[in-house]
């Protein structure tokens, strides 16, 4: 992309973070209520409490041990302790109202090594806008392929506005223990799948009432999906989808699908070196 046209490409990039807050802002809704007030509200409650536990979309096949594939603080804490993955993203967004050529699309690759090293691979289009972008960063330093060339810069996209550890950073063991989880082999690693659709928000945000607090689906599109797969054994994210479908916070009918994988996880020939 020509230096001309970046201000179409930090556009799409608006795109893109309003509809990865709004990603987080299902999964945050979903997960409302855990913690200490939830607590405190089925100590005072207990009839309510076991009421609302009968629910099906309330009842987790997880128990709290086995929630969260046994982490304490979610898996945005087990992400942070992995010593490198890979990761790969897929990303589509098109508007109902908007002509196809506005249609955003983005797919990244990219590497980790503890505690500081990183390596993305982006192309990514909006219409007839294209851009291809490769970066490395070592320590404090950071360096962005223009052709065949390297140079020290700033890349239009950074590897942790990404990383699912950055996405799921609100999401608690608490909150995992509300949702249904069955076990599958995902990315070669055996985990624990959360799903979460708007039946499921509708059924929460009555539960979040009897326990005093508010869970707002107002926003969400009509129709959506949210699956999350941690690992059993540490809790990490190993894949996040969403597709959702419908009108987003009152505006034009949308169309949305997201998928992040991690794999590769803790593998010691993940090699990302400063470039020539």
């Amino acid at each position: 992309m020509r230096p001309d046209s970046r201000p179409s490409g930090r556009s799409s990039l608006r795109y893109l973070g309003t509809v990865l807050i709004l990603l987080g802002a299902i999964i945050l809704s979903a997960c409302g209520g855990g913690g200490k007030e939830e607590e405190a509200a089925r100590e005072n409650a207990p009839e309510a409490a076991a009421s609302a536990a009968a629910t099906p979309a309330a009842t987790s096949a997880a128990t709290p041990e086995e929630g969260a594939a046994g982490a304490t603080s979610g898996p945005a804490a087990a992400f942070a302790k992995l010593e490198s993955y890979r990761t790969n993203l897929h990303f589509t967004l098109e508007s109902a109202a908007a002509d196809a050529s506005e249609a955003l699309s983005l797919d990244l690759e990219g590497a980790f090594v503890a505690p500081d090293r990183s390596q993305t691979h982006v192309s990514a289009s909006l219409g007839d806008l294209q851009l291809e972008e490769d970066s490395i960063t070592v320590g404090d330093q950071t360096w962005v392929k223009t052709g065949d060339n390297w140079a020290e810069g700033e890349p239009e996209f950074q590897l942790s506005d990404f990383s699912p550890g950055y996405l799921l950073e609100e999401l608690g063991s608490d909150q995992l223990r509300v949702l249904k989880s069955s076990k599958e082999t995902v990315n070669g690693v055996d985990s624990l799948r959360y799903s979460i659709d708007r039946a499921d928000i509708e059924s929460l945000r009555n539960l979040g009432a009897l326990f005093g607090q508010d869970v707002d689906s107002e926003n969400l599109p009509e129709e959506f999906n949210v699956d999350i797969w941690l690992a059993e054994d540490g809790g990490w994210p190993v894949r996040l989808t969403m597709a959702a479908r419908g009108s987003m916070d009152g505006g034009d009918e949308m169309s949305l699908d997201f998928s992040l994988d991690v794999t590769d996880v803790n593998d010691t020939g993940i090699d990302i070196e400063p470039p020539a």
